[in-house]
Formats: C-alpha cells, structure tokens, sequence
C-alpha cells in the first residue's frame, strides 16, 4: 500500500467529522524545492483520505506574521532595520508587492497552481487581526506558568520567571522585540527594546504568540488533525513534543497525526535553505520540471527518505524514470519489480493533480528533446523533426499541448541548469583541417548516405561500416562528423542527432569534408 494510503487510514481510524490537513512554510527568503516537499507530501495525504471519502481540507499557513530574524545573504544592508518587524510590515525587496512577505509567497502560491494544487491559503498576519487566535491566545495568557513548566521539562530549557507566550507589537517602533510587563484581558502591557512602553490587544493581531505556543494554537484554532513537518521539530523535546503536550494539557486537543519528512539536498551542496543560499527557488525549478513530474518525485519515496536534487542532468534522468512508470501504467512497459508495482502505479495517480488521462499523453524522451530542441528554431520546427524521424504522428490538441509544454521546459533548462557539454548549435559551415583518411571516410559515408534507411540505427551503423572501409578507428571518424556539424568532438548520439536533419542537408556537410583540404 501506498505511504499516503497508509497515514489517511491511520488518520480516519483516529479522527471523525471534518479533517483538516495543515501544511505551511515561514516566507522569509525565495521557497524553494526543498520546501516543496511539505506541501506535496500533505497534498499526497490530503487527495488519499478524499479517495476514501472523507470530507477534507488542505490549509497552507503562511507564517507571515513572524520577525525577520537577521539580514540573510540576499538581502541589501539596509534590512538591518527590520530586523524583529513581522514578515507581512516590512517593504518587499523589488518593490512590485505589498510586502516583504508578499515577494516570495506570491511565485510558491503561483507555483502551487502549476502542480494543480490549490490549498486553503490562511495567513497569520490576517488571522491575528481577524481575531480567529483570539481565544487561542487568551487560553495561552491564562496558563502561561503550566506552559512554561511543559517547555522546561520537555526542551530541557531554563525559562526565567518573567517569561510571557506572547509577543506584543510595539505600536512605536513595530518591532516584536519586546518583553510583556504584566497582562489583563483583553490587554498585554509591555516595554520594548527601542524604549516604548505601551499596550497590545490580544483580540486585534497586536502581537504574536511564541513559535512552540503558536504551533499548537494554529492546530487549536484551525482543528488541524494531520501536519508534516521537518525532521527537526521531531526530533525528542523538539517543538512537536512540546506542541503535543500543550495540545492535549492546555487547549485540551489531540495533537495532529504527525508526518515528518527528510530534507530535500541540493546536488554537491548540501541541504536547502534560503538564509544560507542553497536554494533553487521552486517557482524556477517548476519552469523546467513537469508538474506531474515533481509531485511524482515527491509521492514515490516515503518521506523518511532523503532526496537528492539535481538540476542538472539529473534532471533528464528524473523525468525519464517518470515516463517509464507511466508506461508500465498504461501498459505498454511490463514493471521490472512485480512487488512494488501497485505502489508506482498509485504514486502515478496521485500524481496527476488534474486528473487521469485515458490515453497515455505523447511520449518523447527529455534528453532527446534537448537535442531536437537545438536543431529546431520554433515549436513547428521541433514536430517537424519528430514527424520526420517517425517519433510522432497526428497529435490531438491535447498531446500537441502536453508535447509544446514540455519543449518550453527544455528549452527553460538549457538556459538555466544544462551544461555546456549537452550544449550545441549547428554550425554555418565546417571548421578545422581535415585528414586524407577522414576525407575518405566521409565520401564514402556520404554515398552510403544516400540510400541507407533514415532511422538513427541505422545511420549509426552505416557510419561504423564507412570507417571500416575507409580504414579510419571508428572513434576518430565520430570526432570528424561532430566538428563537421556542431565544432566539438563530442555531442549527442550521432546516429539519432543525425536523423533529426534533412538526409540532404547531412549528405551535403559531409560532402564538405570531402571538399576541404589540409
């Protein structure tokens, strides 16, 4: 069974009525790929417990009402002032959003879209002034002595007896840098670091409750009963043991049924994460990545699992094991490992955000279309190819829409993530000296040229017989042929790179070489 199936079977044997599926991400810095691995995995378990009919919800919380805690590597100097302000009052850093918090919640929201996932988005900033916290906040007020014993003995951290749940916002300077002085519903008194000393409305978002409070407030409040997190808040006396005693003591609720998840590394660089710059941004990443692809890389593992990303050409190999599991689905690929096949068959489903289709969609493996996509200058160009070399036929609006998607990430990713080694461009002309022993090996090959059959193997092969006849080591007549079109010595599989063109176009280069002289 399918590790989505397994945790919404746990959750309704567990829970009734209504159940709520929380998942949410601090924007604080660009959201990257490594954080997408929360909101899919609660998507995961969120479209699994809909398949067993339950009546549902998918929350992000966006935790926009939290401090910017430093100036981080992407941010210019003169953040430093606001430093301690909540993510949602500081000005955004291009100057196109409303706010800080806005600048990078706004491409992860968008980029939710493009995976066909569209949450419930509630964010802190707007749910403190609502009040919807209110009576969470006030309970935490009331009981702040039994919560500061329940983070003492569980973190294992001294508190000091003046410690307060609760951070007012200084109506002064707008930081949350303050310390509470004394409390009397509905009002904190408090002093702050720039020497104000004023009064905060608990009822009216004029502050925030502290992260291990507010965890269990936001499941209080919203009636979350499944979250995943972060390996580090479960790890022992981290903050979901602490949330899951306050819970169940203090708001008199079952913690959520808990998923923790392993971070999602950075090829050679180790964990992502925005405030040291190992990140990917998954608004950038999702330009060169299939949706379907992404979720699928997600819904495939367990998320105990540790991933790797690689945007380079991992990337290629990714997409082409996702083509392979959609072949074995439809039929056409028998599974290598009978055992597993029900759960890729499931991973598959789930990853289809919008829904399964009932043919399999036009298949054209990535990396080929690196090439073609090269060859081609326009989209037209591209079918041309790929009608010539037999590789499509009539495509219906749908496939044709599916394949022009998929070249517009292609071209995306050698823009941005490709290396140059995978990069070429036909060149005007041949450049270079040439061999007597190349030359005849290419007349040779260009007359063979002419009545072989046009298909990758079977240029491939009259390429090897010409450098047999010609005498030349077969290694040395390839080199020839890519200088001759591309100027490297290296490049994609010659035979298919060299079906792609017009049999004209390919015997008339080669008739150059013959041409060229030392």
């Amino acid at each position: 069974m399918h590790w989505a199936d397994v945790e919404a079977e746990k959750i309704l044997a567990s829970s009734s009525g209504k159940i709520t599926v929380s998942t949410g991400i601090t924007p604080s810095g660009p959201i990257h790929v490594g954080n997408m691995r929360e909101i899919i995995t609660g998507y995961l378990i969120y479209r699994a417990l809909k398949d067993k009919g339950a009546d549902v919800r998918l929350i992000y919380s966006g935790d926009t009402m939290d401090p910017l805690r430093k100036v981080y590597p992407f941010l210019s100097k003169e953040y430093e002032k606001y430093v301690g302000k909540p993510l949602s009052d500081i000005p955004c850093p291009c100057g196109k959003h409303t706010s800080y918090a806005e600048h990078f919640l706004e491409p992860f929201l968008e980029s939710l879209k493009a995976l066909g996932i569209e949450p419930e988005v509630l964010l802190s900033h707007e749910q403190y002034r609502r009040g919807t916290f209110a009576e969470a906040v006030k309970i935490a007020l009331d009981n702040r002595d039994k919560i500061r014993e329940i983070l003492q003995d569980i973190s294992g951290r001294e508190l000091p007896d003046n410690w307060w749940p609760y951070n007012a916002l200084c109506s002064q300077c707008g930081s949350l840098k303050t310390e509470v002085i004394s409390y009397e519903y509905p009002y904190v008194h408090y002093s702050c670091e720039c020497g104000h000393e004023g009064r905060a409305d608990i009822r009216k978002g004029e502050g925030k409750l502290a992260w291990r409070v507010e965890w269990p407030a936001k499941w209080y409040s919203y009636g979350v009963k499944c979250e995943p997190f972060g390996k580090d808040h479960a790890a022992a006396g981290g903050s979901y043991d602490t949330g899951k005693k306050i819970a169940e003591e203090i708001y008199g609720i079952g913690a959520p049924h808990p998923v923790p998840y392993e971070w999602i590394e950075l090829k050679g660089k180790g964990a992502m994460s925005s405030s040291t710059g190992v990140a990917i941004p998954a608004s950038e990443i999702l330009e060169v990545v299939p949706p379907e692809v992404m979720v699928f890389y997600i819904a495939r593992y367990l998320p105990t699992r540790h991933l790797e990303f690689d945007p380079g050409l991992g990337l290629l190999n990714l997409v082409d094991e996702y083509d392979r599991f959609e072949r074995i689905y439809y039929g056409v690929e028998k599974a290598e490992l009978e055992d597993k096949e029900e759960d890729w068959r499931r991973a598959y489903e789930l990853s289809q955000t919008r829904g399964i289709r009932e043919k399999m969609p036009v298949q054209v493996p990535y990396r080929h279309l690196v090439n073609v996509v090269q060859i081609a200058h326009d989209f037209e160009g591209v079918l041309q190819v790929l009608r010539r070399t037999g590789e499509i036929g009539d495509l219906s609006p749908e496939d044709e829409k599916y394949l022009r998607d998929r070249v517009k990430r292609v071209r995306k990713w050698l823009e941005r993530f490709a290396p140059d080694a995978v990069k070429f461009s036909i060149t005007p002309e041949i450049t270079g000296e040439y061999s007597h022993e190349e030359r005849r090996f290419a007349e040779i090959l260009a007359e063979r040229l002419e009545t072989c059959e046009w298909t990758g193997e079977s240029i491939h092969n009259t390429i090897r017989e010409s450098a047999e006849k010609a005498g030349i080591p077969v290694k040395k007549a390839f080199k020839s042929l890519y200088r001759a079109f591309i100027g490297k010595e290296k490049g994609p599989r010659l035979g298919y790179f060299l079906s792609t063109m017009e049999r004209d176009f390919v015997i008339h280069r080669i008739k150059e070489i013959v041409g060229s002289q030392n």
